[in-house]
């Protein structure tokens, strides 16, 4: 039975691991919360909800 240590490389990351990489991201991302999205970032879902209503009506 492979533990930890033998899936290293094969994409495995403990629960410690993941718990603290969380914590990181949350701390790096909590000043965002709130903030407006920038236009430029609607503007590209915009098009991409188009593009997605246009290939719907033509399947």
């Amino acid at each position: 039975m492979a533990g930890p240590q033998q899936t290293f490389g094969q994409g495995y990351l403990g629960k410690a691991a993941q718990v603290r990489i969380g914590r990181r991201l949350r701390l790096v991302y909590r000043p965002l919360i709130g903030e407006p999205i920038p236009d430029e970032c609607i503007d590209l879902l915009l098009a991409l909800r188009r593009k997605e209503r246009e290939q719907g009506r033509s399947a």
